[in-house]
């Protein structure tokens, strides 16, 4: 990868989000919000930085401030649904201070905030530049072209590049990618605990890295004993991302003496229990009310999973192995027994990117339709997330 191909990756991430930014303002604007006591908003920094503060970015940006409530209070609480890495550089970069307060604004709320948009850019385009140089390694300069492109325009950009985890996210799961793609697995292992530790689905890289790892194991001459050595400790190093995430949960558990509150909690709070993956496609057609898009049951969660799920079967054919974490990474959200905000958590999946990429190639009309829906469902979204209205 030359710096000119890293210089015109970074003109295109700044004018993406100046547009997807512009974009937000003039919704702001023109259309109508939602308000309540429940709609919260930035008290200073105007629409541009407002626009950027829902929903969850209120639990990223009180962690980064205050600190976990289960950990304060030592008891079960709303925000133990919401892994530790990203507040933690959220607050790295705010320059939050409770006594003294923070040098961007008078307001801790806004400090967090600013924070949280620093971490999610700059994760996001370190995410761009990696998948740009992974495809090019795995496949050639187009296809790693439209990868990169398609990253830009996501669906879920409004997500990307807000005070959420999706950006940190994929730069963990990219740069995995990227070192196993150089053969340096026990280096991949580093952003891999740091996927598990981010979002939970980052657990769906274990099964992937126990594969990798055999087959490590089995391709190594019997007679030689160091390629074996190496082999197995390639299978005890793939542990570390399931044993990173279990060992959090169990230290939240015993910080609030219940070892199943954080499953209690997505089950009693986020309506999110274990049950069967059947059940959450089948609901749709048992005569449930079922809306177009938004929060509950929506023809839209479902359209998205149906579709993730052709892309995870096409995911197999770059790679076995990348395919399984494709399944996993799916099949972790649908156990909760729901597909609510399917859009959003397969739209982290990286292999997709390039499943996509690859898909177009061969003819213009693919370009102009894919990067033309993805365009208009990043504008759906952030028209509903600035608004105040759900969105996956």
């Amino acid at each position: 990868m030359t710096r000119r191909d890293a210089l015109i990756l970074f003109i295109l991430f700044a004018v993406s989000r100046i547009l997807w930014t512009a974009a937000g303002v003039g919704a702001l604007a023109v259309l109508p919000s939602q308000t309540g006591d429940e709609y919260a908003h930035l008290l200073d920094g105007g629409a541009p930085l407002d626009m950027w503060y829902r929903w969850d970015a209120g639990f990223y940006t009180s962690i980064a401030t205050y600190g976990y409530d289960w950990q304060n209070d030592a008891r079960p609480s709303d925000d133990m649904a919401f892994l530790p890495v990203y507040p933690v550089l959220v607050r790295a970069v705010s320059g939050l201070d409770l006594a003294s307060g923070c040098t961007r604004s008078p307001y801790l709320s806004t400090c967090a905030t600013i924070g949280g948009l620093l971490i999610s850019n700059i994760a996001l385009f370190i995410a761009v530049v990696v998948t740009f140089d992974l495809t090019r390694r795995r496949f050639d300069r187009l296809t790693a072209w439209r990868a990169a492109l398609l990253l830009l325009v996501s669906p879920i950009s409004i997500f990307l590049s807000g005070v959420y985890t999706e950006s940190l996210f994929l730069l963990w799961i990219a740069l995995v990618f990227w070192l196993l793609e150089r053969d340096q697995f026990a280096l991949a292992l580093i952003p891999a605990v740091l996927a598990a530790l981010t979002r939970s689905v980052g657990v769906a890289l274990y099964p992937m890295l126990l594969i990798i790892a055999w087959q490590t194991f089995r391709a190594s001459p019997a007679l030689i004993i160091q390629p074996r050595v190496r082999g197995l400790l390639y299978v005890l190093g793939a542990q570390l991302p399931l044993m990173a995430f279990v060992g959090y949960i169990l230290y939240m558990g015993v910080v609030v003496d219940d070892l199943g509150a954080y499953f209690s909690t997505y089950e009693n709070t986020w309506g999110r229990q274990a049950g069967s993956v059947v059940e959450a496609f089948t609901v749709y057609f048992s005569g449930a009310d079922v809306a177009l898009i938004g929060w509950e049951l929506s023809w839209f969660d479902l359209a998205m999973t149906l579709i993730y799920l052709v892309l995870a079967a096409l995911t197999f054919r770059i790679s076995f192995a990348w395919g399984v974490f494709a399944v996993f990474a799916l099949a972790i959200p649908i156990a909760s027994g729901t597909l609510v905000g399917m859009p959003r958590f397969g739209a982290v999946i990286l292999p997709f990117y390039l499943v996509i990429a690859r898909g177009i190639e061969t003819r213009r009309w693919r370009w102009a339709l894919t990067y033309g829906a993805f365009v208009a469902l990043a504008l759906l979204m952030l028209v509903r997330f600035v608004t105040w209205r759900w969105v996956a």
